[in-house]
C-alpha cells in the first residue's frame, strides 16, 4: 500500500478530517493533502509528526506491505517490566505495525502498574490463568481463566491480579501503542465490580 493512502486509511479509521489530522500533527491542510494523494514525499521528522497525530508508528506507515507471516519464537521475544512485578512479552513483529500482542504474567497481589494508562484506540483482554480485575473508567470487570473483555483504549485502564495464584493474560492493541512506562496518567475514578457470567 502506498504511503498516501495508508495516511488516508488511517485518518478514516480514526475518524478524523483533513483539518483535524492537521491540527493534531501542525502540518497544514494543503501539505496533508497532497501527501495523502502522493503528490509529495514527507520528511522523516513530518512522518515523526504524522505517525504521532495517528497514534501509530513511522515504521508501519513506510514498511512495504508484506504478505508472509512474521515468526516470533519464544526465546526471541522482547521482555520489560511493568511496574515492580509483571513481567510483559511482546508477541507481535518489530519493529511494531498496526496491531500489538502482548502476554503479561503478574503475580498474586500485583497489576500491570502503578497508573493506569490509555491511547487513542482499542484492546482486548484474554485472561489464560488466574483471575484478574480489569478497572477501565467507572468499571471493574472480573475475569477467569477462558474470560475475554474488549473496551475503548482512551478508557484509563489497569489489570490486577486478585487470584490467589500467578495470572497470565494477552493483550491486543490497535493501533500499536505500548510502552514501558505508562503513557498518560488519569486520576481513579470510582468503580463498580461486574462479575463475569458464563452461558450455559
Amino acid at each position: 500500500m502506498q504511503l498516501g493512502k495508508k495516511i488516508r486509511d488511517l485518518r478514516f479509521r480514526r475518524g478524523l478530517t483533513v483539518q483535524q489530522l492537521a491540527d493534531l500533527s501542525g502540518l497544514s491542510k494543503g501539505f496533508i493533502s497532497q501527501v495523502e494523494n502522493d503528490r509529495t514525499s514527507p520528511s522523516l521528522a513530518t512522518l515523526r509528526d504524522l505517525a504521532r497525530a495517528l497514534d501509530t508508528s513511522v515504521a508501519y506507515l513506510v514498511l512495504e506491505d508484506d504478505p508472509a507471516p512474521y515468526i516470533v519464537r519464544e526465546n526471541e521475544r522482547p521482555r520489560v517490566t511493568l511496574g515492580s512485578t509483571a513481567q510483559v512479552e511482546v508477541l507481535s513483529a518489530q519493529p511494531r505495525r498496526n496491531l500489538e500482542m502482548l502476554m503479561a504474567s503478574i503475580p498474586p497481589g500485583g497489576s500491570t502498574g502503578t497508573d493506569r494508562d490509555y491511547h487513542h484506540g482499542e484492546e482486548c483482554v484474554v485472561c489464560l490463568e488466574g483471575r484478574v480485575h480489569v478497572t477501565g473508567g467507572d468499571h471493574r470487570v472480573v475475569l477467569e481463566a477462558g474470560d475475554s473483555c474488549h473496551y475503548d483504549g482512551r478508557t484509563p485502564r489497569i489489570v490486577e491480579n486478585v487470584g490467589p495464584g500467578a495470572a497470565r493474560v494477552v493483550f491486543a492493541i490497535t493501533p500499536a501503542a505500548f510502552e514501558a512506562t505508562p503513557r498518560m496518567k488519569a486520576p481513579t475514578p470510582v468503580v463498580r465490580v461486574v462479575e463475569a457470567t458464563s452461558v450455559g
